[in-house]
C-alpha cells in the first residue's frame, strides 16, 4: 500500500478495476479525509469529448452513475456528537437508500486499512520501506 491515503486509494481502485469493476467504481462510503475522490476520478474518470468550441478538455471528470457518500463526523471535546452526510456523486435519495447513513462501514474500512498498512499509522516504526 502507499505511504498516504491518496496513494493507497489509487492502488485500491486500480485493483478494483482489474478484478471486477472495469467500467465504474463500486458504490462507496468514506469519511471526508484523504484523496479518495481524486483517486476515483484519476482511475475511472474520462476526458469529455471536444464539443468544437473553446479549448479542448484535458482533465478527467466523474461519470454519470457513480455513487459516493462522505460521512463526516462532528466532534465536541473529542466525542462524536453528530454526522454530516455529503453525497459527492449520484442522486442523493438513491445513494442514501443504498449506502445508508451509518459510519460503521467507514470505521470497518479504516480499521482494515490500519491493520494491513502500519505506515499510515506510525511515522517512526512504520517508515520501514524506502520510496
Amino acid at each position: 500500500m502507499g505511504k498516504t491515503e491518496r496513494e493507497a486509494s489509487l492502488e485500491v481502485f486500480e485493483t478494483l478495476k482489474r478484478r471486477g469493476h472495469p467500467d465504474a467504481p463500486p458504490a462507496l462510503v468514506s469519511d471526508g479525509v484523504g484523496g479518495i475522490r481524486e483517486a476515483m476520478v484519476e482511475v475511472y474518470g474520462k476526458v469529455p469529448e471536444y464539443a468544437g468550441r473553446g479549448r479542448p478538455p484535458t482533465r478527467k471528470r466523474a461519470q454519470p452513475g457513480w455513487q459516493y457518500l462522505q460521512v463526516v463526523k462532528q466532534r465536541k471535546n473529542g466525542r462524536v456528537v453528530g454526522t454530516c452526510l455529503r453525497v459527492m456523486y449520484g442522486d442523493e435519495a438513491e445513494v442514501l437508500e443504498l449506502l445508508g447513513s451509518s459510519t460503521a462501514y467507514v470505521e470497518r474500512t479504516h480499521l482494515t486499512s490500519r491493520l494491513f498498512n502500519s505506515r499510515l499509522v506510525r511515522k517512526t516504526l512504520g517508515s520501514s520501506q524506502s520510496p
